[in-house]
């Protein structure tokens, strides 16, 4: 018995070691759909996305806003964005005496998005994007930097596009926080056909990676550090919708 008492105390530093996050690999599936309103120079676009990520959050993200054509190839734009279940570093804490992610399913984080995109033909039905995005997160006091570049090829009918198959990849750069230079990226390949006018639809594929890591707070703590790697392929319609 007294053995037993003694192997059980020697036991429990392990029990009550720090739990850092476990790698994750997966799938995801979701929905993408966007509005859009041309009248003169502006084009006016509303797009929400909801996933169903890994992680079993369920994210949504409302996106407001206008680009201003200033050239043919060249536009900006500023937006409002709404985002829930955005996870964060500082989500990994101790809840109750476990360290878990905190669940940010009914969390909101609102940011604005500043935007600079160009493009150019390459030829009559090859065209190449570069989108430059930097959003500020408010409640956080976080800048970040996105870079997407992407190409576009047409499939013509009648002079109109009809179908479209494109590929972009999309990078994502802490820029007032984090302690590396990248901590997600995506790599899409996507169709959109044009059903109507005004309708087009199709599926994309894209495979992410991202990466999460001790915070201050962690490490000031438990004295440990940690950086988990979360791999994902996801499958999703997009919708666009144009008047």
């Amino acid at each position: 018995m007294i053995r037993f008492f003694l192997v059980f105390l020697l036991s429990v530093p392990a029990f009550a070691s720090i739990k850092t996050p476990k790698n994750r690999y997966g799938f995801e599936n979701g929905l993408d759909f966007r509005v859009l309103k041309k009248h003169r120079r502006y084009i006016f676009l509303t797009e929400t996305k909801n996933r169903k990520e890994i992680t079993g959050v369920n994210y949504n993200q409302l996106l407001v806003g206008s680009y201003y054509r200033l050239t043919k190839r060249f536009r900006m734009g500023g937006f409002i964005q709404a985002e829930q279940g955005l996870r964060w570093d500082e989500d990994w804490r101790r809840i109750s005496t476990q360290w878990q992610w905190q669940n940010t399913n009914a969390r909101w984080d609102f940011s604005t998005v500043l935007d600079a995109t160009y493009n150019d033909k390459i030829t009559n039905k090859l065209l190449w994007e570069m989108k430059t995005r930097v959003y500020y997160y408010h409640s956080r006091d976080a800048l970040q930097l996105r870079l997407r570049p992407g190409l576009r090829y047409f499939v013509m009918r009648g002079g109109k596009p009809q179908w479209q198959i494109f590929t972009e990849f999309e990078g994502y750069l802490p820029v007032t926080y984090g302690n590396t230079s990248l901590y997600e990226y995506w790599l899409y390949i996507g169709t959109l056909y044009q059903l109507t006018e005004n309708f087009a639809l199709g599926p994309v594929v894209s495979f992410r990676e991202r990466w999460f890591h001790a915070y201050h707070n962690f490490e000031k703590k438990t004295g440990e550090s940690f950086k988990t790697h979360y791999q994902s392929t996801y499958m999703g319609l997009n919708v666009l919708y144009t008047f």
